[in-house]
């Protein structure tokens, strides 16, 4: 797959060094593995993983009207500021009051795009659609420990009452400017970090470097679909 051209996530050239076995994706090349499927499983079901996962499609959305837009996506409950809920098999955040974030499969932000925008259509008001997957980086902090690795890093509270599953917080995590979303896999905690694609591989390398006594493990894609499954 190497030979074939493709779309590459601001962590490529770090996952290359490592070792890391790639697949192509709807364009992109994906980091799949960096040790095999046990091992990075273990990792993530014992202690802490880390996985580059910014090839998900990425799509703010906003507008006065912008509730009735999302909609659009499946019957959804009213979302507070900071909540999220999934709409299968996207998963959708309230950032503002007219705000809202959608992760998507990757290569399925355009399907949505438009989908929305159909929905979009008949209103009086204005809905801002921004597609953001190429200029965010998304990397996957999972496992039992991933909430004591954030906290080494930001200064929010991740204890479970004050930042449960389907969460939204915008912060500074190493002094980068991120989004944090936690999406569990199943009964894993996963927390997704998005953030400018210019700072991700500082990022990647001070996260690993900080979770190295935890002890943290880089894993591929291939394994956070399998965590999906379990």
């Amino acid at each position: 797959m190497m030979n074939e051209p493709g779309k590459l996530t601001p962590i490529f050239t770090l996952a290359q060094k490592s070792g890391a076995r790639f697949e192509l994706r709807d364009g992109w090349q994906i980091a799949a593995a960096f040790a095999p499927s046990a091992i990075e499983q273990a990792a993530a079901q014992q202690h802490v993983a880390l996985a580059d996962c910014s090839a998900n499609g990425k799509l703010i959305v906003e507008g006065t009207q912008v509730e009735k837009v999302i909609q659009a996506l499946g019957e959804l409950p009213e979302l507070a500021i900071g909540q999220g809920a999934a709409a299968s098999p996207h998963h959708i955040f309230r950032l503002r009051q007219d705000q809202f974030f959608i992760s998507t499969p990757i290569g399925e932000e355009g399907a949505v795009q438009e989908q929305l925008h159909a929905a979009a259509a008949p209103l009086v008001s204005l809905i801002t659609f921004t597609p953001i997957t190429h200029g965010r980086a998304e990397l996957w902090l999972v496992g039992p420990q991933a909430a004591e690795l954030l906290s080494r890093l930001c200064g929010l509270d991740f204890h479970d009452q004050q930042f449960p599953n389907l969460s939204a917080r915008q912060s500074s995590v190493a002094k980068t400017r991120q989004l944090i979303l936690r999406r569990d896999l199943g009964q894993l905690p996963a927390y997704a970090l998005i953030g400018g694609r210019s700072l991700a591989a500082y990022l990647w390398e001070t996260i690993m470097v900080c979770g190295r006594d935890l002890p943290i493990q880089p894993i591929g894609f291939s394994t956070i679909e399998k965590l999906l499954n379990l």
